[in-house]
């Protein structure tokens, strides 16, 4: 009985070390943008080691998305941080 409970014990660890190892990604920064044609390009501007430095690098790109706004006919541009493991441009299964 013992052997069975230490064994039980031994699996739970290992499952519990394995799912706070996968927690840890990448971010990815992504720009959606509006073009006056109508089109819609979803596409990934940076990678990061956390959310924060994610953010950060939206927030210091902001001004030169702005500046190039107007020279690529971009009605609007929306910008967001994302898992890696997320992709925006696929389709959602149902």
């Amino acid at each position: 009985m013992r052997v069975r409970r230490a064994s039980l014990i031994a699996v739970l660890l290992v499952i519990a070390w394995a799912a706070t190892g996968s927690a840890e990604c990448a971010w990815v920064a992504w720009l959606s943008s509006v073009h006056r044609t109508g089109l819609t390009n979803i596409t990934p501007i940076g990678a990061s080691d956390s959310k924060a430095a994610c953010e950060q690098r939206i927030e210091s790109m902001k001004g030169s998305l702005e500046a190039t706004k107007n020279e690529q006919n971009i009605l609007a541009f929306y910008t967001t941080c994302l898992p890696d493991t997320v992709d925006p441009r696929r389709a959602k299964e149902r």
